[in-house]
């Protein structure tokens, strides 16, 4: 990937924090919405939230399906902001998806055991 390349994917991400996500992150304050502890919680027993019962801990999905995913589990959160964003960030990850490079090399993080 070229400098310019790279130069251009982290303008378009800076724009898109600035302009979408630290927006929804303002109205989701407002309303007093807190995602995760910022420090420790001497009160809590535990950090540890069981998902929804009855549904696998860890699921496969296919890429078209990311947003669809997002967007719902956002809603049922309860996190509208976070939803109405989903769209634009399954479209930013695309564009700034990162492709192997072929080479004819072998990979240095392959080895061969005797």
């Amino acid at each position: 990937m070229s400098s310019t390349d790279e130069r251009r994917k982290d303008q378009r991400l800076r724009q898109y924090f600035a302009q979408v996500l630290v927006p929804a992150a303002d109205r989701l304050r407002a309303r007093g919405v807190r995602l995760m502890p910022l420090g420790p919680e001497p009160e809590a027993d535990t950090w540890y939230v069981p998902g929804p019962s009855g549904e696998p801990e860890f699921v496969e999905f296919d890429v078209e399906d990311c947003e669809r995913i997002m967007r719902a589990f956002w809603e049922a959160q309860g996190c509208h902001e976070l939803a109405e964003m989903a769209g634009q960030l399954a479209e930013l990850a695309q564009e700034l998806e990162i492709g192997e490079e072929e080479s004819s090399d072998v990979s240095p993080f392959i080895y061969v055991m005797f």
